[in-house]
């Protein structure tokens, strides 16, 4: 297997991973931490597909630009697009859903447990879940990447 195949077939996996704990969270009613995990896949599936391109190295949460320069000459506009409109929102919430905000002084402490709802957590799993999937289908049908399944992966 390639560098960039092993790279991007390790970001895949830890993807994988933040869905698994942002489902569970989720379950559980911890909302902001299903938005961050959730935030985590988008982040981590995009990488993966950059590294799929050689372009990997970036230690960054905002990926979203970056994949649409990458991929402008790969996918259509409407593909990246669509990938951009789910992923923009969730990788938006990168800082708000881990850490309180006490930055404006004519507003209450922001505190992300307190804060985040059934219905965002809801969005943003949603969301994560549909990045995921867009990104295997690319890894698959633009270069024939077959991810490998967790028995393989986890050992």
């Amino acid at each position: 297997m390639l560098r960039k195949e092993q790279i991007a077939q390790a970001f895949r996996l830890e993807a994988e991973t933040d869905l698994a704990m942002a489902e569970l969270a989720y379950e559980n009613g911890i909302y902001s931490r299903c938005v961050a995990m959730s935030q985590q896949v988008v982040e981590k599936m995009l990488k993966a597909a950059l590294a799929m391109v050689g372009f990997y190295g970036l230690k960054k949460h905002e990926m979203v630009d970056h994949f649409a320069v990458e991929y402008n000459k790969i996918l259509t506009k409407e593909f990246i697009n669509k990938i951009a409109d789910l992923a923009h929102p969730i990788e938006d919430e990168w800082v708000r859903s881990r850490y309180p905000d006490w930055a404006d002084e004519t507003q209450p402490v922001w505190v992300p447990s307190k804060q985040y709802s059934k219905d965002d957590a809801t969005e943003a799993l949603s969301g994560a879940k549909t990045v995921y999937e867009l990104i295997i289908e690319i890894m698959k049908s633009k270069f024939g990447f077959e991810p490998q399944n967790d028995s393989e992966t986890r050992e």
